[in-house]
């Protein structure tokens, strides 16, 4: 074919003759006379039919027209049709002919012309198989005849060249498609079964439609209950397993919302927890089904759990602790507004239990608080709350309690539970108690209010000597005048400059060098004498006081600290604690930058030491000590482990330093627990690039637990006491005498 309506076309007959009347028939010539005459008859915007036109070759005997149609084939020409006479001798016939042509293109239309029957229909199909490419033209046709079917055939074969490279085309594109699909699928495959989470597609007609080999493991799921594609027989076999089956079969449900996405958390009766994701299975829109992804969340659910344990529980006795005791008393006052009833709180305090651990140390003090919180248990009903608040401070509450007299009923029963002595290393020990007690809603509506009064009786009932219990009077919330007069000399303690502060240092374990020092605040009281901070500091958090307190220990800090720097000693931090009342000012950050401006000290020489609760208790001092963090200052954490230790905002706090509590310290080589938290604690405080110091070291065992463990800095009376500031400058005058000096100085505070 030469272009889109020029066809090639063979003629083979042994009649020279034949080949000039197919030429004469085919072969038609436009003329500008005949357009003219076109013109004329139809007018010239019509668009006339327009015919192919064809390209004649000739053989005159079928060999010679086969080589012809071969030769052309191997240059890429195509024959369209072929006009083969049934004889030609002496060589090949008509159908021996054809034979040969279409071994080389199947798709060449035929024209058999004869004037003899030499072959049927039949025998002619049975020579040449069963094809539509074949048709037989008797001698003598007429021309249109011939142009006719020379038209048709070669239309037909033009078609059938088009259909199939259109096919061939459209194949192609399946193909390309399939195979990019097939890749996508792949893809997606290998994702869903690297996923390290369980994922099972179920559709809305209760059918399983896919799942991975993780969700089989992690489900533990056998191949035959997954076979069956049943979401009914996968769930009957799976809730046998489940503590909490019911929810788990409404996350299999069908999806009625687009947004109805849920997370549960199912627990399996082997003590396997899972977090379950539950989304909607779309398909163009529409929703077709559920996806569940699995994750095993055993480990993180226990360690919460046992985090959540230790947050609201007290180490030494097991029992609740006061964050537990707040929670509880909320619930209690929840339960008692809806069955219209009272409960008692008892603040149980024991008498003179500072004797007991300044005379048999505080190991055995805490083995007697065990022993009588183990009493308490005993005295307790199942819907009762015992906590303990810290040091030797109990507290019950008491459930559904109608009358006075079966509260003294409950706390003559605890005065005799101590009437028996605690047996500890061949000693008797005889405790007495004072408890206090107040009632709801009667002696307050909230649970700071009700232990606050419970408190408050409490030491009241201390008056009385042995043990005893007070029922709590508003009478009793009036203050003393003793203390009024505490109250008075706290607000002129400032003005007088009664305040002094003493400084402890901190060593460094690498080369016992002192690389900083904690300030300690005292009062020197004109009646009293020296006051430590758990004299005053309480009563002056109270009213209001700590701020300007806590605002002249930053400034006097700051100064003392430049003036050693200037005195050419070498430079030092200076930690201070820092209140919750005072992160709570509004003005804080601006307070101790204009501090440090005006005293002309680097930043980094002033650390601010927050507890654990603090930050817990507010979220909003993340923001303020970002805020700090950003004038240079340092930041550790103090006591760390003994409050609501949660980990989430150890991301969000911009923080140096921890500081482990002294009662961890304390019990190096006793309690194999604390050994592991302070491992622990160096362990994380090293992988979040912090440094870490471990407060209250007393020993020699406590400081090579330490160093084997590598703690970074140690504080503690090893070392040395709080010393004053004319001791820190012989401190530092002296660098490469501090190891002595420090010992030094520790042996003389003990004369």
């Amino acid at each position: 074919m030469i272009n889109k309506n020029t066809f090639k076309i063979m003629i083979i007959d042994d009649n020279i003759s034949i080949h000039h009347d197919f030429i004469k028939i085919l072969k038609t010539e436009s003329s500008d006379k005949m357009d003219q005459l076109n013109n004329e008859l139809f007018g010239s915007n019509v668009n006339l039919l327009e015919y192919p036109q064809f390209e004649i070759d000739v053989a005159s005997q079928g060999k010679e027209g086969v080589d012809k149609i071969k030769e052309a084939f191997a240059q890429g020409i195509h024959y369209a049709l072929a006009f083969v006479d049934i004889r030609m001798p002496p060589g090949w016939d008509g159908i021996e002919t054809i034979k040969h042509i279409w071994e080389i293109d199947k798709d060449i239309q035929i024209v058999i012309c004869t004037a003899y029957s030499d072959y049927s229909w039949e025998e002619t199909v049975a020579h040449l198989g069963k094809t539509d490419n074949l048709l037989i033209l008797k001698k003598p046709f007429d021309n249109i005849s011939v142009r006719q079917l020379a038209s048709a055939l070669t239309t037909k074969w033009h078609l059938t060249q088009e259909t199939r490279n259109y096919m061939a085309n459209l194949q192609q594109q399946v193909n390309d498609k399939t195979l990019s699909l097939q890749e996508s699928l792949s893809l997606v495959k290998s994702t869903f079964e690297s996923s390290s989470d369980g994922i099972l597609v179920i559709n809305n007609m209760g059918v399983i439609l896919d799942y991975n080999h993780k969700m089989v493991s992690l489900l533990n799921i056998p191949e035959p209950i997954l076979s069956t594609r049943s979401k009914k027989v996968f769930l009957n076999y799976i809730k046998e397993q489940l503590l909490n089956a019911e929810n788990f079969i409404k996350l299999c449900n069908p999806i009625s919302s687009n947004d109805e996405i849920t997370i549960d958390t199912i627990k399996f009766t082997n003590g396997k927890i899972f977090e379950c994701y539950s989304q909607p299975h779309k398909l163009n829109g529409e929703i077709i089904g559920r996806i569940l992804d699995f994750r095993d969340i055993t480990k993180k659910a226990k360690l919460e759990e046992e985090l959540e344990y230790q947050a609201k529980h007290d180490i030494l006795t097991g029992l609740g602790n006061r964050l537990k005791l707040i929670e509880q008393m909320k619930l209690s006052v929840t339960l008692a507004d809806h069955g219209k009833s009272s409960f008692a709180v008892i603040f149980i305090d024991f008498d003179r239990f500072k004797l007991i651990n300044d005379s048999l140390t505080h190991q055995m003090g805490d083995e007697i608080l065990k022993q009588a919180a183990e009493r308490l248990q005993t005295a307790i009903r199942s819907e009762d709350t015992l906590c303990r608040l810290g040091g030797d401070e109990f507290v019950i509450i008491l459930m559904n309690i109608d009358k006075k007299q079966g509260i003294e009923k409950k706390a003559n029963q605890l005065i005799d539970l101590f009437s028996k002595p605690f047996e500890i290393v061949d000693r008797q020990i005889t405790l007495t108690i004072s408890m206090g007690i107040s009632i709801y809603p009667k002696d307050g509506k909230s649970s700071d209010v009700l232990l606050r009064n419970a408190d408050i009786a409490m030491y009241q009932a201390k008056s009385v000597k042995g043990s005893s219990y007070k029922f709590y009077e508003p009478e009793m919330s009036i203050k003393t005048m003793a203390e009024l007069d505490q109250e008075a000399d706290l607000r002129n303690a400032l003005a007088n400059n009664e305040f002094f502060l003493c400084y402890q240092p901190e060593i460094n374990l690498s080369d016992d060098k002192m690389v900083a020092v904690e300030a300690l605040l005292r009062w020197r009281h004109p009646k009293k004498g020296i006051l430590l901070p758990l004299d005053f500091v309480p009563l002056a958090e109270e009213i209001g006081l700590i701020v300007p307190i806590g605002e002249w220990v930053i400034r006097t800090v700051c100064k003392q600290n430049k003036a050693w720097q200037d005195a050419g000693y070498a430079p030092v931090r200076i930690a201070v604690n820092v209140s919750a009342q005072q992160l709570k000012q509004q003005n804080i950050v601006e307070m101790i930058h204009n501090i440090l401006i005006e005293t002309d000290l680097d930043a980094k020489y002033l650390e601010l030491e927050l507890t654990e609760n603090v930050i817990i208790s507010n979220r909003e001092v993340i923001t303020i000590v970002s805020k700090l963090k950003k004038l240079g200052v340092m930041i550790a954490i103090d006591d760390f482990g003994t409050g609501y230790s949660s980990l989430s905002y150890f991301h969000e706090l911009p923080m140096d330093r921890l500081k482990i509590d002294g009662s961890f310290i304390k019990h190096i080589q006793s309690k194999a627990d604390d050994e592991v938290i302070i491992r622990a604690v160096i362990a994380m405080a090293k992988n979040l690039n912090l440094e870490v110091l471990a407060e209250g070291v007393e020993t020699e065992n406590q400081l090579r637990f330490l160093k084997e463990h590598e703690c970074g800095d140690v504080q503690g009376y090893y070392f040395s006491k709080p010393l004053s500031e004319k001791d820190i400058e012989n401190y530092l005058r002296f660098p490469e005498k501090q190891n002595q000096l420090v010992h030094k100085l520790f042996k003389e505070s003990e004369k």
